[in-house]
């Protein structure tokens, strides 16, 4: 059994489609990290600049015991953001240390 702790992050660059507003942006931001927490157990934060009605970067970060598992949940994920209805993938990066 290994004593190694694993801790996992990604970085994503979405675009938020139809919203006309900071309050649309922030509706559906919010929406897709309290459904992020709930389904894959990950904290998950907006950064970067917060004032643009369309675009948004989420910080998403988990830890476990094993390379593998840590990499599954960030994984999985990034595969439910893709299928998420109001926004659209850009970019994201994986890192686990």
């Amino acid at each position: 059994m290994s004593n190694r702790l694993f801790i996992g992050s990604c970085d994503l660059d979405l675009h938020v489609e139809n919203c006309q507003s900071l309050k649309d942006k922030r509706r559906v931001i919010s929406s897709l990290k309290e459904k992020l927490k709930n389904r894959f157990n990950v904290a998950v934060c907006e950064f970067g600049d917060l004032s643009l009605w369309q675009r948004a970067q989420l910080g998403v970060v988990t830890c476990g015991n094993t390379r593998q598992h840590v990499d599954s949940s960030l994984k999985a994920a990034v595969d439910y953001i893709q299928d998420f209805h109001a926004v659209s993938l850009l970019k994201y990066d994986i890192a686990i240390t």
